[in-house]
């Protein structure tokens, strides 16, 4: 017999001109999993309208005939949330007595709640790690990073306190590891958007092109991601006179910040910025027409950017951050280079010109193994099974 479960999470849905919700695609394949697996899902999460037609969401919810949206108001970060502790409260209260289970995403706001305010048996997924990520914020200063980690801390000790007591998954052997610590039992995921029937097993030639490497990143343009050593990159290959085309797909706080610097160092015909894209089949294009996925990011749970790469085949370079290290290793399917180290990365990139064949073996590598090990079918069957 299918069970109920409250999805509950700190993301926001779209509420259009019509009235309906609207996902993301990737959210949008997390509901259709668990609408085919339980008999009613409870989404709680922040709803913020929109006013025109266009945006990045564009999967309707009520095509999933048994998801029921709750929702919250629109999400801006944990400290703003707190303002609204007594709506998260009164309407997880209002959902808890309908499900069997509640699953939460930590560093949400009160991924806490239902463990410690009801009692309920609860997933809890850690898909990130907020402490960390603020050491590496390259925009703040000491004294800010000290005040936010403070006070972040209260709501962190409650979420160690529910994790002791829940069904826990962390994006990755390193956050399980620093779990143990706090006596919290922890089975590391590799976080996947990946089906096996839509892998292709043909691959691009390599090189895309003779005279013009092109390397692709996709993700959040923040600090934490390593945005100023992907700038910094830019300038290291052009100071070589490494020919080469950057296609960088995302938004962020950052956008600005290098769409300025393209400018300023009048890079405007080597790298190409495509802004937010959500449109997966557009994005598998842009990798597929690339040599190299560049990852210079700080802080990470599981980065599923690096799998979706290898998953079109193209071979990857990055920082060994999050759970990088300890599930790929290093001169077989990926290649790593240290935090913020530009002209390292970009003796990779020229490595990549006279060795050519060394990362076709390595793209070849990482695809096997993500097609064997890293699909979205064993990444959520992982995550929303409960072990009491």
């Amino acid at each position: 017999m299918k069970q109920n479960i409250a999805f509950f999470v700190g993301f926001n849905i779209i509420c259009d001109n019509s009235k309906d919700y609207l996902v993301s695609g990737t959210h949008y394949q997390y509901l259709k999993y668990l609408s085919e697996r339980f008999n009613v899902v409870y989404l709680i999460c922040g709803v913020k309208l929109r006013k025109d037609e266009k945006g990045p969401n564009s999967y309707r919810v009520a095509e999933l005939k048994n998801i029921e949206v709750v929702p919250l108001p629109e999400v801006k970060g944990l400290f703003n949330s707190l303002l609204n502790i007594k709506s998260y409260y009164k309407i997880l209260k209002s959902v808890i007595d309908k499900v069997e289970y509640v699953y939460a995403r930590v560093p949400d706001p009160f991924s806490w709640m239902p463990r410690l305010c009801f009692n309920k048996p609860t997933i809890m997924h850690f898909v990130g790690d907020t402490i960390d990520a603020t050491k590496h914020n390259e925009k703040w200063n000491l004294l800010k990073k000290i005040i936010m980690i403070l006070g972040y801390l209260p709501d962190y000790f409650l979420t160690i306190l529910a994790a002791r007591k829940s069904c826990v998954r962390v994006n990755g052997f390193h956050l399980a590891k620093k779990l143990k610590k706090w006596g919290v039992s922890a089975k590391p995921v590799i976080s996947s958007t990946i089906a096996e029937k839509n892998m292709d097993d043909k691959h691009s030639q390599l090189p895309i092109e003779k005279e013009i490497i092109h390397i692709c990143y996709v993700g959040y343009l923040r600090y934490a991601k390593g945005m100023n050593c992907l700038m910094s990159l830019c300038e290291e290959l052009k100071n070589k006179k490494i020919a080469f085309k950057f296609h960088i797909v995302g938004n962020g706080e950052m956008y600005e910040d290098i769409n300025c610097f393209i400018s300023e160092k009048k890079l405007e015909d080597k790298v190409i910025l495509y802004g937010h894209v959500d449109d997966r089949n557009k994005i598998n294009e842009i990798l597929r027409s690339c040599d190299l996925f560049f990852f210079p990011s700080l802080s990470e749970g599981s980065p599923r950017v690096v799998i979706e790469a290898m998953s079109q085949g193209v071979p990857v370079i990055s920082t060994p951050v999050g759970s990088l290290p300890t599930t790929f290793v290093d001169n077989e399917s990926i290649r790593f280079f240290n935090f913020n180290n530009s002209q390292e990365a970009a003796q990779l990139i020229d490595d990549y010109r006279h060795n050519t064949s060394k990362y076709i073996k390595q793209r070849e590598f990482a695809y096997k193994e993500v097609k064997e090990n890293y699909t979205i079918e064993s990444f959520l069957s992982k995550v929303f099974t409960y072990e009491a």
